[in-house]
């Protein structure tokens, strides 16, 4: 009687019908070992390398660290055809799937962040395509500032609008970062207003200068005492995993411009304050 590569046994040509009860029992007993066998491998160190009886499973990967998970070639691992590897991070350390020398794994990217997971499926001898669960497109987390005080500028360059600066930290390179945001805005006169939106010192999301044209993610015409909003979005993609901060600057042509208050701002109950808003939100790949 002999056994396959993961250990279950069968019965030869040249084995005696004697055997045929022993070799039956052996059988059983290797099914029962199966079906009984956790449906979950659960690792916790910084590196793993894959090995057959993965296949059906899910495998949790858990560490603080960043964790590098192997898929082995087929002359190491018998690898049968159609064979489904599950994976899913539970720890803070975002894991990175690796192929071994002459492995070809197709889909990207090959990274789960924490509580992520997916799946690699054999579709060739030493080729696999990776799933991730779910796909993308979804909102990871949420970052918004609202900014509920007054602002005033004269400049006729950018300057920061106070309290309207917000920080977000992509989980993954791949992720993509949404950008909204609204600012409340009141002329003196007949005054442009412009806003840009800044990640880090980079301006994003504004048109294109051409001459002395400046650039500017939205601009507003107001008249003698015009209020008005000067909204924007725009999908950024800061490919890092570094804390990105986003912040809005403001310039006017007037003599004064005001956020979240009228030109005369009088003590009225007609006469109201405003709020101006930035929010980030993370969107995966």
């Amino acid at each position: 009687m002999a056994v396959t590569a993961a250990g279950t046994p069968y019965v030869e040509s040249s084995d005696l019908v004697a055997n045929y009860p022993g070799a039956s029992l052996s059988l059983a007993n290797r099914v029962d070992q199966v079906m009984q066998a956790p449906t979950q491998n659960a690792q916790t160190g910084t590196t793993y390398t894959a090995v057959l009886l993965d296949a059906g499973k899910t495998v949790t990967l858990s560490n603080a660290s960043a964790v590098t998970l192997t898929i082995p070639a087929q002359a190491s691992v018998s690898w049968a055809d159609n064979t489904q590897l599950n994976f899913l991070n539970l720890g803070a350390g975002t894991v990175t799937i690796t192929a071994a020398a002459g492995v070809t794994i197709n889909g990207t990217p090959l990274t789960l962040a924490t509580s992520k997971g997916g799946s690699l499926v054999r579709t060739a001898s030493n080729t696999w395509t990776f799933t991730p669960t779910g796909g993308g497109g979804k909102v990871l987390q949420v970052v918004s500032v609202t900014k509920v005080d007054t602002f005033t500028t004269s400049s006729s360059s950018y300057v920061d609008i106070t309290g309207l600066t917000a920080t977000i930290t992509p989980s993954s390179t791949s992720s993509k970062i949404l950008v909204l945001t609204k600012v409340s805005v009141n002329t003196a006169s007949a005054d442009i207003v412009s806003i840009q939106i800044l990640r880090g010192a980079t301006a994003v999301g504004g048109g294109t200068a051409v001459g002395i044209r400046g650039s500017a993610t939205s601009s507003f015409y107001g008249a003698a005492s015009g209020t008005g909003s000067l909204d924007g979005n725009y999908l950024d993609s800061p490919a890092s995993t570094s804390a990105q901060t986003y912040k809005i600057q403001c310039m006017t042509s007037g003599p004064t411009t005001r956020i979240n208050t009228t030109y005369n701002d009088s003590n009225s109950t007609l006469v109201t304050r405003t709020s101006s808003t930035i929010t980030l939100m993370e969107i995966s790949a």
